[in-house]
């Protein structure tokens, strides 16, 4: 998925989450939770975050590849365990993870899929949206108009 659609989808899940949570997140955490949405990109140098850090981008690009290992659920975990366990930050950790759950539900749903488990498994799992198709277009208004809907549900 392109940029544009993983901002807002990680706009929308936060909104969801808020207000199915009925407790009001904190700036941080949102502000948190939408730019680690963008991590598992910086892989790839041409990414956004990729561009901003290409040098770093172009090195875990030669160790991890693209939709390597920065593309697996083990990431999410990882980052958890540290945040929560061994660093005791439970807000950044929780919304790190959720940014970045975000961005590999979303790949998922691309045909090129991921591989959940890389580095230990290859096995891929594929969707049906080509990256920056009209298709992915579509979703894009849709998840707009579901930002809309939450923000006004939110202040009503």
């Amino acid at each position: 998925m392109l940029y544009r659609t993983h901002l807002l989808f990680s706009l929308a899940s936060y909104l969801f989450l808020d207000s199915l949570a009925g407790v009001n997140f904190k700036y941080q955490f949102f502000l948190i939770f939408v730019l680690s949405s963008f991590i598992p990109d910086i892989d790839h140098p041409n990414s956004k975050i990729g561009q901003k850090m290409r040098l770093f981008s172009k090195v875990l690009n030669k160790l991890f590849s693209h939709r390597g290992f920065l593309h697996s659920m083990i990431l999410p975990l990882l980052i958890y365990f540290i945040f929560v366990y061994i660093i005791e930050v439970n807000e950044i950790g929780l919304a790190v993870s959720l940014g970045i759950s975000s961005h590999l539900f979303l790949d998922l749903m691309t045909k090129n899929g991921l591989a959940l488990f890389a580095p230990f498994s290859n096995r891929k799992i594929n969707g049906f949206i080509a990256t920056g198709s009209f298709l992915e277009k579509i979703f894009c208004g849709i998840l707009l108009l579901i930002i809309i809907y939450l923000i006004f549900y939110r202040l009503f």
